[in-house]
């Protein structure tokens, strides 16, 4: 059964420019455009922008594609995204972790992902005071170039979880 967001789903027909091109690559890709897609093709411009974010961020370099989806995972399940943790969870699958490893995510971290993890949980919970020992480890861990991805990755998230909330974009029940 699919629960129909708040606003107006974009079709096809009423898609322009180049959200049209995206709409085009998602469904030879995959077959069809996610329902957060249609939603957010109302202001195309930011479909187009979000997604080239998306894109420049959950890539696999210069950190692992697996570790920004945990933190995905993570940050969606802390702002209570039923939409982005179903997706973050089906990704985890597809890039290999077993169910029992994504309920308890944190047995399935190497000690520099469990760093990592709680890094983007304390910028989530409280970014303006982010505990200098978590950022200390932060740096022995990782360049600034991995910091600012992650971090870029929880920013990300936080966003997409909002959208989807705010304008009712929830999974698709069996």
């Amino acid at each position: 059964m699919s629960i129909d967001p708040l606003v107006h789903q974009v079709t096809d027909d009423e898609i322009k420019g180049k959200a049209k091109e995206l709409f085009e690559q998602i469904k030879k890709s995959t077959g069809k455009v996610p329902k957060w897609m249609r939603v957010m093709g109302n202001c195309d411009d930011i479909l187009v922008g979000f997604f080239a974010m998306f894109k420049a961020t959950m890539d696999n370099e210069p950190t692992n594609a697996i570790l920004k989806w945990k933190i995905a995972y993570r940050i969606s399940e802390l702002n209570k995204c039923e939409f982005c943790v179903s997706v973050t969870k089906s990704q985890l699958k597809q890039l290999g972790l077993k169910d029992e490893e994504i309920a308890d995510i944190d047995k399935a971290c190497t000690p520099q992902e469990c760093i990592a993890m709680e890094y983007a949980e304390a910028s989530t919970e409280h970014a303006y005071n982010i505990d200098t020992e978590i950022f200390k480890k932060m740096k022995e861990n990782f360049s600034d170039e991995q910091i600012v991805e992650i971090t870029s990755v929880v920013g990300l998230f936080s966003f997409i979880n909002r959208f989807n909330d705010s304008l009712g974009v929830l999974p698709d029940v069996s």
